[in-house]
């Protein structure tokens, strides 16, 4: 009868100044992108995309603070030293449920640049948050359906040359790339459908990886490869959390350089063999984090 009561009253609570705080600071980084959009000046742009980078740490300290507050999980991080605020970082993690991204946000906050991931170009037509992803520089990427591709055979190889040049943008700067190798949500349904030789995860894609390792790998001052757990739950929903079910947060962090041990070095990723060497090193880098999952969830 307390669980019910508290989560009668908590969950109402944590939702309504959620979509507030989403609504402000979403607000202001939109208005951003509509100033951005009416006055094109290059020198300009990069003063308001940093100001609508500041709001949006507003944003991520203001969850933080309401996740702390409201329910309060035990967060085990480990290999988080060393990193650098104005370095430029790959984020390679599996994916595992809706929390992921303000999970990631919590962690790296102030630690990294702002996190930045790959969105649907379609979205940037959509008002409000297309200007505001715009605002903040998010690079954008055309996914074909397997139907289009079968009907239009020409169009295969477009989305990664879409990303190379979303990638091009972000060079000479400090900057986050955020990818999920597996392309999507891991939840026991897709890891039985797509026969899966691992047991806690789908099987990780290398064509954005390598495209971005092209793009940005003589910049790049480490990959960070994340291993995500939240002990108790393979694929935990929203609505896990917000009864309070998610009790423990497990994040292990593994700065990789190019070049050293089984990470190929730029030269290769470049070469005609590159898109091999990526796919057999995100392969041994999975056999890995799967045999982190299931240590921790056994433990």
């Amino acid at each position: 009868m307390t669980f019910f009561l508290k989560n009668i009253v908590r969950i109402p609570l944590f939702l309504i100044f959620l979509s507030l705080n989403t609504i402000f600071h979403g607000s202001l980084v939109s208005f951003c992108g509509i100033i951005k959009l009416l006055i094109p000046i290059s020198k300009f742009h990069i003063v308001i995309s940093r100001i609508a980078y500041w709001i949006s740490g507003g944003y991520v300290l203001s969850n933080n603070f309401l996740i702390k507050y409201f329910y309060d999980p035990e967060w085990v991080i480990q290999g988080r030293e060393n990193l650098k605020s104005d370095g430029t970082y790959l984020v390679i993690s599996n994916h595992l449920s809706l929390l992921d991204i303000p999970a990631l946000q919590r962690v790296f906050f102030q630690q990294i640049p702002f996190l930045r991931f790959f969105i649907k170009q379609q979205l940037i037509f959509v008002p409000f948050l297309g200007q505001g992803l715009w605002a903040l520089n998010f690079p954008s990427m055309k996914r074909y359906s397997k139907l289009t591709l079968n009907k239009h055979p020409e169009l295969r190889g477009k989305d990664l040359e879409t990303t190379k040049l979303s990638c091009e943008k972000l060079r000479g700067q400090p900057v986050t790339m955020l990818i999920y190798a597996e392309g999507t949500r891991f939840t026991p349904e897709k890891h039985r459908k797509a026969n899966s030789t691992f047991r806690n995860l789908l099987k990780p894609r290398a064509g954005g990886i390598h495209t971005i390792l092209k793009s940005l790998g003589d910049e790049l001052s480490s990959i960070l490869n994340v291993t995500l757990v939240y002990p108790g739950h393979l694929s935990p929903s929203l609505f896990d959390f917000l009864l309070g079910k998610v009790s423990r947060i497990v994040i292990r962090i593994e700065a990789l350089k190019l070049g050293k041990n089984e990470v190929p070095s730029f030269e290769t990723i470049k070469s005609k063999t590159g898109s091999l060497a990526v796919r057999n090193f995100l392969n041994q880098t999975w056999e890995d984090k799967d045999k982190i999952i299931s240590k921790i969830h056994s433990e």
